[in-house]
């Protein structure tokens, strides 16, 4: 059993956590602000290894739509092994390659471990959280060279249970939050500390088929000694997800 010290410890950090992304940026000098809209879409397949692994992967495009800085293409395949009912543990390897209009393009890998802990289950409603450990392999190109960073992150998850709209039948909705902590911060520009707010509506199509658009707010805080960024984005991100057995 847990001892009270340590659940006060989590929660005590949990706290820090939270006020220290909300800190105004304002109280940085030479504090600057951006604000961006990116269309995210990407399909996440799904297939049983046996009775407690699976097989998750899910490859994607994001996009700036306000501006052409950026775009981006994802392979992030996974296994899950279901420990316990209420414990999933989690690990991976993702691959990003972004695209920049005016200067060398950049890789990102990233192997990364979780554990998802589900339940409680409130009328229907099933909430999860998961957190997530990763490491960021860089390579800008050109004479820029490479860069590593480790990376926290928490998320807490709502999903309803399934609704008729009209009609039509088995959709539900899904809510998160999610908080980033980088721990180093020197990797040009990109360690960022960041908030992740998402709501999201889905439906079931068939045993193999599912869908959600979300909309996202996240807002990301780049502290650069004396000077800093702070980026707020709005995504609009369309999901399929495919069950192979």
């Amino acid at each position: 059993m847990r001892r009270p010290g340590t659940r006060s410890a989590i929660a005590a950090g949990s706290l820090l956590l939270v006020c220290w992304l909300a800190t105004p940026g304002q109280l940085v000098a030479q504090y600057t602000e951006s604000t961006y809209f990116e269309t995210w879409t990407d399909i996440a397949t799904i297939r049983d290894l046996g009775e407690r692994f699976r097989y998750d992967g899910d490859y994607g495009l994001r996009a700036f739509l306000s501006t052409a800085d950026f775009s981006q293409i994802y392979l992030r395949p996974s296994v899950r092994y279901e420990a316990a009912p209420w414990l999933r543990l989690h690990g991976g390897l993702a691959w990003f390659h972004t695209f920049f209009p005016d200067s060398d393009d950049a890789d990102e890998v990233r192997p990364w471990i979780g554990a998802r802990i589900v339940g409680p289950r409130p009328g229907g409603w099933t909430i999860q959280n998961y957190l997530r450990f990763e490491l960021r392999v860089f390579e800008f190109g050109g004479d820029v060279g490479g860069d590593t960073a480790w990376r926290a992150r928490w998320q807490l998850q709502a999903r309803s249970p399934d609704f008729r709209i009209g009609s039509a039948e088995r959709f539900y909705a899904v809510f998160f939050a999610e908080l980033f902590h980088t721990f180093d911060d020197d990797v040009e520009g990109l360690a960022a500390e960041r908030l992740r707010l998402n709501a999201g509506l889905g439906r079931t199509f068939s045993r193999s088929w599912r869908a959600e658009l979300n909309g996202t707010f996240q807002h990301s805080r780049v502290d650069e000694g004396l000077t800093g960024f702070g980026l707020d984005e709005g995504i609009l991100r369309l999901r399929f997800f495919y069950t192979i057995n």
